[in-house]
């Protein structure tokens, strides 16, 4: 219609991914150096959508409907009531409501950050995201805290999921040095598509390292640059 689409973001778990996030079983996901970080993308999805423009407050004037769950941070619980509460309420919101019994659900989407199969990640309310657009942040080979190979379809029919899966990308941290690289600064980039799990990640991390740390004045150097105070 000539303008940027918008979105509504449902707020039903607001309250219960606000529990998620502060227990203890979560705290190995919040740690950016922790393998697990990158299933936040549920979450940094969700937070930045929120902060855009396509963001509206009016479920009346949006082109799309998200639907947040942090499905990956659930399953990871210990407490998996609280898994169940969850899952049971994302159920029992979408049935109810109107916007999505108008579509039966094709103007709704939601983000998948694992590839664990989405039997296990949705429980009960999966049927209801049958028809919904699902972003894929990140198709995993491998889940870092099993090692297994991910099936996201098993017991699916894939062809009706990737019809109407767009890719986004995934959950990459902010540091705080970030904001001082310029392109002209930046003498060589990698980018790597690999679980942190991995050997190959874990060389090149350790290979960079030592390269970052011969190039390091030494103790010495950085007390004459001080004026040789101890």
């Amino acid at each position: 219609r000539g303008s940027r689409p918008l979105v509504y973001v449902y707020r039903w778990l607001d309250t219960l991914h606000r529990q998620l996030l502060g227990s203890r079983s979560s705290a190995s996901f919040l740690d950016i150096w922790h393998p697990r970080s990158q299933f936040l993308s549920e979450f940094a999805f969700h937070r930045a959508l929120l902060a855009s423009p396509f963001a509206t407050a009016s479920p009346e004037s949006a082109d799309f409907f998200f639907v947040p769950f942090y499905s990956r941070l659930a399953l990871g619980q210990k407490n998996q009531s609280a898994r169940a509460a969850l899952i049971a309420t994302l159920r029992r919101q979408l049935e109810a409501s109107p916007y999505y019994r108008r579509s039966g659900g094709r103007d709704h989407m939601f983000l998948l950050s694992s590839g664990r199969p989405m039997e296990l990640l949705f429980g009960e309310a999966l049927p209801l995201l049958a028809d919904a657009i699902r972003l894929q942040a990140i198709h995993l080979r491998a889940d870092p805290d099993r090692g297994a190979q991910s099936q996201p379809f098993a017991g699916l029919a894939a062809g009706r999921w990737q019809r109407k899966e767009v890719r986004v990308p995934h959950f990459v941290p902010w540091l705080p040095q970030d904001d001082a690289v310029t392109a002209g600064s930046k003498r060589r980039s990698v980018c790597l598509e690999a679980t942190p799990s991995t050997r190959l990640r874990q060389r090149l991390r350790s290979s960079c390292w030592r390269s970052r740390r011969s190039r390091l004045p030494s103790s010495s150097a950085r007390k004459r640059r001080r004026g040789g105070r101890a």
